[in-house]
């Protein structure tokens, strides 16, 4: 297809926005001496191992790490036909990754086929337990992979959606546009143009996607390898919670219309631990929760996904609305369906945000204001008891308020803790100002020097929560930046919450933001018809929040060995496994190299526990 003519079309039929039919085989531009050079490097590789005719070479690679895999990049860190491994405990959600790369021409229709995994005692992972997905690259704001400010005059090219079916985005390297394919109840398809800048959408909602006409595969559809372009599979296993400890073994093969053009051996260690649930770093019997904005949604399947993220308390989930008896019920059902907690309930009820801004005695209109605040928070207290057996509820106050702001709450919040209700608000640290308030939101990331205040605000509010959000917000795709914040970082700093902002809205085009113009689409997962497209950002913040679960398991089982007094060698390992903990780095170390060390620890420590 001529695509400069391509362009002219959609320039001139811009009132509709689209094109029909598929615009063509996905292919990147690759620079010559670029491309030269990788596949010099592939041909060396495969001849140290002695297939140098190989029609495809795979990479086996690290599939949360913050290289930016594009087409053209050589992977230094890649494993030449390593087998594909897994290590996860029972129940677990694991990923691995392999890049293809085709040395003897372009191939169509490929296909992955994988049999079961077997362990030598009879144990057997289905192999419908394993999730391939394409790792898709497209273009987004030129602060993309590191940033979340808009920039309206660079492109860059990035890895980020995970889709069972590749032809779903269409992406213009020429141009650095990309297309949506739409999708109508009568099978008809077009791509409808999802990048455009300002000076087209004029920062509006048309040029937002229409999520309804949006729908990827339930699994893997063929896709093509092109000649020279490194191509990424992300494959998750899910653990059967039932799983025996030890070594499975199964093998996957690549077709291309149905010959075998590749092969990998695939290993899955399977623990014999279930993982806790996560706790705080400062009280290993304190709940730590992922509660980004935006999760808060009814749709059933979205709802699985994000309680197979280990979003176990989405914002505004279960809903406690007086005015709305039923909807509490179905709320109920659906976290009963998917594991889902509803306790505590995290801003799911009326907010608190009134102000009294006068300096005396407050006006009768206020007054009616509290009136009314107080009878709702009563019906929500006795509807929150009859349901679901607690006032574990935060009522959210106003949105990052000042000192003078946070005074004139007072009145209102009040009213919430009488009834035996807690309060909730992001905020700065206004230290003093601050002793009514049981869930601190504090922006930015959690960086070391904001331990002090996460400290400060729980010595002086003991049994509060203390989360954070921003600087980032969600947006940049590096899933190794996203599951250090939300992982590790988030959890040695002290906090008990991670409330980024935000997990999704309808924020499709990156060019052109119709919320906050100077940010681009600050989002973790795409809307579809009746789900969302996942990301490697959204599956690292499901790792970051596994690390907290290893951190979590082997420190409690520390703090047990150090009582050991009548144990010696359990009490020393205790005590150091203890101060690798306090010690380790999650801002700088390999989050991999985390769990490997804490699995280590946690079958030592199992094992001198069971002396």
């Amino acid at each position: 297809m001529n695509k400069t003519l391509l362009m002219v079309g959609v320039l001139v039929g811009l009132s509709m926005g689209a094109l029909a039919g598929v615009p063509g085989v996905q292919r990147y531009n690759l620079e010559p001496k670029t491309a030269k050079a990788n596949a010099a490097k592939v041909a060396a590789d495969l001849a140290k191992v002695g297939r140098k005719n190989a029609p495809v070479a795979l990479y086996t690679v690290a599939p949360m790490s913050a290289i930016k895999r594009v087409p053209n990049l050589y992977p230094t860190d890649g494993r030449l036909f390593a087998p594909l491994s897994w290590i996860a405990s029972r129940g677990e959600f694991e990923p691995a990754s392999f890049l293809m790369y085709a040395t003897a021409g372009d191939f169509t229709d490929v296909s992955v086929e994988c049999g079961d995994l077997v362990s030598k005692a009879g144990g057997r992972i289905p192999a419908a337990a394993i999730d391939f997905k394409i790792v898709k690259c497209w273009y987004q704001g030129g602060s993309a992979w590191y940033g979340y400010f808009a920039d309206a005059c660079g492109r860059t090219l990035v890895p980020e959606l995970l889709l069972h079916d590749e032809n779903l985005i269409w992406t213009d390297d020429d141009t650095q546009d990309y297309y949506v394919r739409y999708e109508n109840e009568d099978g008809q398809r077009r791509y409808q143009w999802m990048s455009s800048r300002f000076e087209v959408s004029d920062y509006s909602f048309v040029n937002q996607a229409n999520q309804g006409l949006i729908r990827d595969a339930e699994t893997l559809q063929p896709f093509v390898l092109n000649r020279g372009e490194f191509k990424q599979l992300l494959a998750t296993i899910r653990v059967p919670s039932d799983a025996k400890g030890g070594i499975y073994r199964g093998a996957l093969k690549l077709k291309a219309k149905g010959r075998e053009i590749a092969a990998l051996d695939l290993r899955c260690r399977v623990l014999p631990l279930d993982l806790p649930e996560p706790k705080t770093q400062y009280d290993p019997e304190k709940g730590f929760y992922l509660c980004l904005y935006g999760t808060g949604t009814r749709n059933p399947k979205v709802m699985k996904d994000v309680a197979e993220h280990n979003c176990l308390t989405p914002m505004g989930f279960p809903k406690v609305d007086p005015m709305n008896p039923s909807g509490l019920d179905r709320d109920i059902e659906l976290a009963k369906a998917y594991g889902l907690k509803t306790q505590p309930v995290l801003f799911g009820v009326t907010d608190c945000g009134l102000v009294n801004w006068g300096s005396g005695a407050p006006t009768p209109e206020f007054v009616d204001k509290l009136n009314t605040l107080s009878n709702t928070v009563a019906k929500t207290r006795a509807l929150a008891i009859e349901k679901l057996g607690h006032t574990d509820f935060y009522s959210y106050g106003v949105d990052e308020g000042g000192p003078a702001t946070i005074r004139g709450e007072r009145d209102a919040w009040r009213i919430v803790h009488e009834a035996g209700g807690k309060i909730g608000v992001t905020s700065f640290a206004w230290r003093e100002l601050l002793f009514a308030l049981d869930l601190m939101i504090l922006p930015s990331m959690p960086v070391e020097h904001r331990q002090q205040e996460v400290k400060l605000f729980h010595d002086s509010n003991p049994d509060a929560l203390c989360g954070w959000y921003a600087n980032p917000h969600c947006g940049p795709e590096n899933p190794d930046y996203f599951r250090r914040i939300h992982g590790l970082m988030a959890w040695q700093a002290g906090y008990d919450v991670s409330l980024n902002y935000c997990w999704w809205r309808n924020n499709w085009n990156d060019m052109a933001v119709p919320y906050e113009p100077n940010l681009r689409a600050i989002v973790s997962a795409y809307g579809t018809e009746d789900s969302v497209l996942d990301t490697l950002a959204w599956d690292a913040i499901r790792e970051g929040l596994d690390d907290i679960r290893y951190a979590t398991l082997v420190k409690q089982l520390a703090l047990k060995a150090a009582k050991c007094e009548d144990k010696p060698e359990a009490l020393m390992r205790g005590r150091r496994v203890l101060s690798w903990l306090a010690y380790w780095d999650g801002y700088r170390m390999d989050p991999d190299a985390f769990k490997a060390e804490a699995v280590n620890y946690i079958l030592e420590l199992n094992e001198l526990l069971k002396k």
